[in-house]
């Protein structure tokens, strides 16, 4: 396998270039007193010290003005013994932490894995464990209960990278793909898109019958858009990547649940 570098660490221009609302000192002026402001700022730099370094951020788009600088965002970290070249192909384990400053979000993490050949992050949510809430409620033990948080969803990662190890040894039926592929449709509609288009490999490399490929093929494209096709008055169309946060983590989540529920009519 060839090898290349992984996203470079975000230092705090990047970040607040890419999520300005990380950076917010006061919430959102409709949140109620009895709010309790803790920046986001704080928690990246308690996790920094950790060994926890962002390597990816985003925020939600916002159709109220004001709200801009305090929507929900999305940070991606990696621990130091895993920010180094990976060999195409390779998952490796991220921590995945969003919060906003209006009231819609605690802080939560969740354990996420990033593929390399595909540079889409997808984010782990099982029956087994799921996300973990730190409220905004300050004290003099919140960066206590951020780094017991942090450490319960790290823990998981190991049974997390088996699963994936043991999709890759699930060989589906191209019947079992679009299956698959339909399925994941639901969480995206669109009528002129196919189960087919969904499962079009991306490269060489993911054109593979198994479970974890089949996933990340999907997954790919139904994040990324720009499939091609034409509606029901025969207009040219063009699918939209997922841009909000709220949607990518409720699409990545999901994938994951079709996949365990693949694998385990399968029978694995």
């Amino acid at each position: 396998m060839t090898t290349a570098t992984v996203p470079s660490v975000l230092n705090r221009d990047e970040l607040r270039r890419l999520a300005p609302s990380v950076f917010a000192s006061e919430p959102w002026h409709r949140m109620s007193g009895r709010y309790r402001m803790v920046p986001t700022i704080e928690v990246v730099d308690i996790l920094r010290e950790r060994g926890f370094f962002p390597v990816k951020a985003q925020q939600s788009r916002t159709r109220t003005p004001e709200k801009g600088d305090f929507t929900r965002h999305l940070i991606r970290f990696r621990h130091a013994d895993h920010v180094e070249p990976l060999a195409v192909g390779q998952e490796t384990p991220e921590l995945v932490l969003t919060n906003s400053h209006d009231g819609s979000s605690a802080y939560r993490f969740m354990a996420g894995i990033f593929r390399l050949v595909c540079g889409n992050g997808l984010t782990v949510q099982s029956a087994d464990f799921g996300s973990i809430s730190v409220r905004h409620a300050g004290g003099g033990d919140f960066a206590e209960r951020i780094i017991d948080a942090t450490y319960q969803v790290v823990e998981e990662t190991p049974r997390t990278l088996e699963k994936i190890g043991a999709w890759k040894l699930i060989g589906l039926t191209r019947p079992q793909q679009e299956a698959f592929a339909a399925a994941a449709s639901e969480l995206k509609p669109n009528p002129s898109i196919t189960p087919s288009q969904l499962l079009t490999p991306c490269r060489a490399e993911d054109d593979r019958p198994d479970l974890w490929h089949t996933l990340n093929r999907v997954q790919e494209n139904v994040i990324k858009g720009d499939l091609r096709a034409r509606n029901a008055s025969g207009r040219r169309i063009r699918t939209r990547p997922v841009r909000s946060v709220e949607a990518d983590i409720r699409i990545n989540r999901s994938l994951w649940r079709l996949a365990e529920e693949m694998a385990s009519l399968t029978g694995v």
